[in-house]
């Protein structure tokens, strides 16, 4: 780097950024973050080789402790295969505690779509839950214990991640009355018949909803 000029003000305006998340207070830094950290955690996913990736997306509000993967899904125990590439990268040791794959049905970046998956794909009895305890992690993470994040004595905090698998569960038998599928079709109205509906809203009185 090769400086040719130095210049200053008077009453100089300082900049910043608001730190720290709270429901409904996301910063100005997780909100930046979480796009490069989304990016970097699907790098990871893509160098391990592993098929089906469709998305990444890391919600501002934890910036990164939370993380939710969309795929196509190849085989049982996939999620369980994309949950142990992030945990062993580098870039885990403040990221992806809570990880939660789901299928290409499922808008991930919607918190009202995961929370569905979360009630009706995912069954704790049947594998849908994965801890994986004494992980390194984060020092900072107020839910560890104090002795869990004391880095002079272990070298890093101690973490136990979890993985939600919200994918359909290829041990459940594919049923000829949901169309040769695992689990029943969704329900929700025609196309045309919303689209009639939207058309003629004026007409209930609700066209300023």
């Amino acid at each position: 780097m090769k400086v040719s000029c130095i210049t200053h003000r008077n009453d100089p305006i300082f900049v910043g950024t608001l730190e720290g998340t709270l429901p409904g207070s996301a910063s100005e830094n997780s909100v930046m973050s979480s796009v490069q950290r989304s990016a970097i955690a699907w790098t990871i996913l893509k160098n391990a080789g592993i098929p089906g990736i469709q998305d990444v997306f890391i919600h501002p509000i934890t910036n990164g402790t939370n993380i939710c993967v969309q795929i196509k899904k190849h085989y049982q125990g996939q999620p369980k295969q994309i949950a142990c590439a992030l945990w062993g990268a580098s870039a885990a040791q403040y990221r992806y505690k809570n990880v939660f794959v789901a299928e290409e049905d499922i808008d991930i970046s919607s918190y009202e779509q995961i929370d569905w998956a979360f009630a009706y794909r995912m069954n704790a009895g049947y594998g849908g839950i994965t801890v994986f305890p004494g992980s390194f992690g984060s020092p900072i993470d107020p839910s560890s214990p104090l002795e869990d994040r004391d880095v002079e004595q272990l070298g890093s905090g101690i973490w136990n991640r979890t993985l939600f698998d919200l994918t359909r569960n290829w041990h459940f038998k594919r049923q000829p009355q949901w169309d040769n599928e695992r689990f029943p079709p969704t329900v929700r109205p025609a196309p045309e018949d919303e689209a009639r509906v939207e058309q003629r809203w004026g007409e209930y009185g609700l066209e300023d909803l």
